[in-house]
């Protein structure tokens, strides 16, 4: 409380001089006054809303105009430079149905910018999006999106894969901090279900290499998952909230989520709790219910803001999610485990974040931020007849601090430049317990105890305007040291570095369609579980520690083009990626056997070489001006041209196409035609993962197709959403998960607010 007192004290010292900026924003068509329109300062968390009469005030700036983003559900987002002078000025917005293209990206550039004035390929889901949809998990909200694939290794889990990559391959943010750590596995993994939907305003996806903004691991892409922030009112104090009930038919889930929001003129607060109970999966025709599968989580959020000064913000930010008894429903069906549990799945993240804004167009906007990202993995496993009971605790503390600067020298250059460092503790314990007698037996865990990762890289991005031309270009150094004290392999340590760039161009061909080419760079860094990693992986392979490994290289080229009106909008992008070094498992020897534990025996090495191409593409159109045809299809192709052999876990073509329709009123109906083609270009890891084998058909996966319909209603302070999955409950399951599909089933939701 102290603390708390001394910090209040501090911010509501500082004098607020400077000039007022206000407007009233209204409908272009209709000129009716627009409540609830967010008005946000470019690159900053700070921003307000509009009120009934569709006025808003962002205060006092030390400033003589600000740069702002305006968006509202049902029109199309405008960026404007918003005058002091111009007191109350009034803003038009246009309706739209069309979201693509027609959203803002930060993720692309690392700072705010409309998606259709970026020249690269990005994938966005707004909060409109999530809450018609009502994803289960995080993972499922990104199922059927342009360019990501999504797998499900368990229910409790949910793994994207972008330009036929996956795992420590896709780097993920939450707010701009890594996601990935030390122990970030390889492959299918189920991290990124520990984000609750319910606290994500809007997720955005560059697909393709963004290691020269974000560093290792971004060689398929970047994820950036982007928490809600509650508002300042320019009215004086106000209050808001929610609360959300789901059910999900034959017991698949039941939820329940909480928010409040407090806003002041320099002061605001949101915080969010949610209870979730997950039944055990009923799958498609005669599939049948996959037990176990089912699982408990909880979930809690709060993020702080305060105006400090007259162009400072504070943010401080907590988020929790703890999953409980998450089973493995592959390793105890076909995997020779009677249990096989995650207990418990836990993700924390606090952060808090100073930025500002100056005159100096050098310092645009400066940001710091200081982050603890805290993973928690445990496991329980238990083979059939056996009285052992195995009992792993991992746990991966990651201290991060990034300083960034926006710059703006002239009017046409854009600069985005940073430094980040990030240091990874890992804490890894196991038993073996006797259940007959309940002896505990130490055993050496999945890692080396105490083994520790730095990261500490530079970067410069910049964007040049000429004409019709948009130029593009950046590099990036970066350093990590990986050390590792294991008593029984080996120490080691390794300091490997990387310079990695990008370049590229967009011309607007017409006001309305832009070309779009790149080139860049990526690496991804080897980390604790490449180096470190000894125990059961996949059914059939037992992993000892390796040492030696270099980074993983990619070479990413694409080319494309985007069109965006008030009735059309698409892209269309094809790419290739060169990679090398890849790290692979190869067969070896623990203590002079090729097996053990009746498993083979291997270890990671630098052995692969491998190229993946593809194209991308998605559009709308407007047939009416409440109604909208959306459409995507991804094909991937990959070429493990070190084994003479299709890459691992190359997804299918895959595509939707659907109609969406909104009432005025406030009803709204979206059906979708979901399909996924056949994969017979299986490498031999494929056909023996036992996720893939036990449902291939004629040495392919089969192909699939479904039908979703979402409906809802939204009236004042409540609103409903109904939705029917796999209408005609067809079996099916996603290349490479280890479950299968829903079957038919009925969502239900309710939201009230005040």
């Amino acid at each position: 409380m102290i603390r708390l007192a001394g910090i209040m004290f501090v911010v509501f010292s500082f004098p607020c001089f400077g000039q007022v900026f206000q407007g009233t924003i209204r409908d272009k068509k209709t000129q009716a006054p627009i409540a609830d329109v967010h008005v946000m300062l470019r690159n900053s968390a700070h921003g307000t809303i509009t009120d009934k009469a569709g006025k808003f005030s962002l205060g006092k700036w030390d400033k003589d105009s600000l740069a702002i983003q305006i968006s509202a559900l049902g029109y199309t987002t405008l960026e404007k430079k918003l005058g002091a002078s111009e007191a109350n000025q009034f803003i038009e917005l246009m309706p739209s149905v069309i979201q693509l293209n027609n959203g803002v990206t930060v993720t692309a550039l690392r700072s705010e910018r409309l998606a259709f004035d970026v020249g690269q390929s990005i994938t966005s889901l707004s909060s409109n999006q999530l809450i018609q949809l009502a994803p289960r998990s995080t993972p499922e909200a990104l199922m059927n999106e342009t360019g990501i694939w999504v797998q499900k290794t368990n229910h409790g889990g949910g793994s994207p894969i972008m330009r036929g990559l996956a795992g420590n391959q896709i780097l993920v943010l939450v707010d701009g901090i890594r996601l990935n750590n030390a122990t970030y596995r390889y492959g299918p993994n189920q991290y990124l279900a520990t984000i609750d939907p319910g606290l994500i305003d809007r997720i955005e996806a560059t697909r393709g290499s963004g290691s020269v903004l974000f560093g290792s691991d971004a060689l398929g892409g970047v994820i950036q998952i982007i928490s809600k922030t509650p508002s300042f009112r320019s009215e004086g104090f106000s209050i808001r909230g929610n609360a959300t009930g789901k059910w999900m038919s034959a017991g698949m889930e039941q939820s329940a989520r909480a928010e409040v929001e407090l806003g002041g003129r320099r002061v605001a607060f949101l915080g969010g709790f949610a209870a979730r109970n997950f039944g055990d999966i009923v799958a498609g025709g005669s599939l049948g219910v996959l037990t176990p599968s089912g699982y408990t989580e909880r979930s809690g959020d709060v993020k702080l803001i305060f105006r400090v000064g007259a162009n400072g913000i504070l943010t401080t930010a907590f988020q929790q999610l703890t999953q409980s008894n998450v089973p493995r429903y592959d390793q105890v069906v076909q995997g020779g485990f009677s249990l096989f549990n995650f207990q418990p799945q836990t993700r924390q993240l606090s952060y808090l974040r100073y930025e500002s804004s100056t005159k100096s167009p050098w310092l645009q906007t400066i940001r710091l931020t200081g982050s603890l990202h805290r993973s928690i993995e445990g496991t329980l496993s238990q083979k059939n007849n056996s009285v052992d009971l195995k009992k792993q605790l991992d746990e991966v503390n990651t201290l991060g601090f990034i300083a960034e600067i926006i710059s703006q020298p002239k009017a046409n250059w854009q600069v985005q430049s940073g430094i980040e460092y990030y240091a990874d503790k890992v804490t890894s314990k196991a038993d073996l317990v006797n259940t007959i007698t309940n002896v505990e037996m130490p055993q050496r865990g999945s890692y080396t105890d105490g083994s520790t990762v730095s990261n500490l890289a530079i970067f410069s991005n910049h964007q040049f305007d000429f004409r019709r031309f948009q130029f593009s270009a950046g590099g990036r150094f970066n350093t990590v040291t990986v050390s590792v004290a294991d008593n029984v392999f080996g120490n080691q340590t390794i300091n490997p570095n990387a310079v990695v760039a990008n370049a590229g161009l967009m011309y607007k061909i017409r006001p309305t369609l832009k070309a779009i080419a790149s080139i860049n760079t990526g690496f991804r860094a080897p980390n604790i579980d490449d180096m470190s990693k000894f125990g059961t992986v996949e059914a059939n392979v037992f992993e000892i520690p390796s040492a030696g490994l270099s980074p993983e290289r990619s070479i990413n080229v694409e080319a494309g083009f985007k069109y965006s009106s008030p009735k059309l909008s698409w892209t269309i992008t094809a790419y290739q990626t060169k990679l090398s070094q890849l790290i692979d498992r190869v067969p070896t020897t623990y203590n002079g056997l090729p097996t053990f534990d009746n498993r083979t025996v291997y270890q990671k090495q630098n052995v692969g070489e491998a190229t993946i191409q593809g194209f991308e593409g998605d559009g709308e159109i407007s047939i009416l001006s409440s109604l909208k045809i959306f459409s995507n299809i991804t094909y991937t192709y990959g070429a493990n041209e070190t084994k003479k052999e299709p890459t691992r876990r190359i997804p299918p073509l895959f595509g939707k196409i659907g109609l969406h329709y909104a009432h005025r009123s406030g009803a709204w109906i979206r059906a979708e035609w979901v399909m996924a083609g056949k994969q017979d270009r299986l490498a031999a890891g494929d056909k023996t993962d036992v996720r893939i084998r036990v449902r291939l058909v004629n040495e392919a996966m089969p192909a699939w197709d479904i039908v979703n319909v979402y409906a809802g209603y939204s009236y004042r302070f409540a609103s409903v959403q109904l939705s029917t999955q796999n209408i005609f409950d067809s079996a099916y399951r996603v290349y490479a998960s280890g479950v299968d599909g829903y079957g038919r089933c009925i969502t239900a939701s309710v939201n009230l607010r005040f």
